[in-house]
């Protein structure tokens, strides 16, 4: 079959489907999973939180737990999604993650991270099966239990995986897990803070400020070119 034509039958597949998933199937699994996390989300929302706050407590700490939190919720997702062990679709897209959470793999792994500057933005990655994770070997994750946030929390809340198939002539919408809150709180961890000296804007006298730096964000591949070697 030519590829033109495998692109069509891929595209009409996936327009059934999503009417599938909109006539109420995707609502009802989605309800399921909610239902379940609600308890462990609101146990989240006060001891991870206290934890996120708290300054005496490690950047790298603070990112081991979110990835714990995480796990959790993923623990009740995944008998209900279509991610299997063996499937490597989204190992072939952007896995985006700040420079903090890679010198916390780069040390589980013993890998340093190359030194990546400036936010990437996810369009700025290639997505195809050309451009694999660099820690994708035989078709599983070679670091699995050092698998960046981004990874841990992807879920495609289907029944198999034709929606994360990088096929067709244009990028397919999945219906992932909404865990946003916890990479926003992975955000907000990585942000770097110091006190300076600034201007009133009234007075132009000195006064203390909060100095606020993003971390550099940068996709797996930049980190860890070489994967682990």
């Amino acid at each position: 079959m030519a590829l033109a034509e495998t692109n069509a039958q891929h595209d009409a597949n996936v327009v059934v489907r999503w009417r599938e998933l909109d006539s109420g199937k995707l609502a009802r699994v989605i309800e399921i999973v909610n239902e379940q996390s609600r308890p462990i989300k609101r146990r989240h929302h006060v001891s991870v939180n206290a934890m996120l706050n708290n300054p005496l407590v490690g950047i790298a700490t603070k990112i081991e737990a979110l990835w714990e939190a995480v796990d959790e919720l993923a623990a009740i997702a995944a008998p209900r999604s279509a991610c299997r062990k063996g499937c490597s679709h989204c190992c072939h897209i952007a896995v985006l993650l700040p420079e903090q959470e890679a010198a916390l793999i780069g040390k589980r792994i013993g890998v340093k991270p190359a030194k990546v500057t400036g936010i990437t933005q996810r369009g700025d990655v290639e997505s195809g099966y050309h451009n694999p994770c660099p820690f994708l070997k035989g078709g599983a994750c070679s670091i699995y239990a050092s698998r960046p946030l981004a990874c841990r929390q992807h879920f495609n809340m289907d029944s198999d995986a034709l929606l994360c198939e990088l096929v067709g002539s244009e990028a397919t919408k999945v219906p992932y897990l909404n865990l946003m809150d916890y990479q926003m709180a992975l955000a907000m961890a990585t942000i770097s803070r110091r006190e300076g000296i600034g201007r009133d804007p009234r007075t132009g006298l000195p006064v203390p400020v909060l100095i606020e730096r993003p971390p550099a964000v940068g996709d797996i591949r930049a980190f860890f070119p070489h994967g682990k070697q």
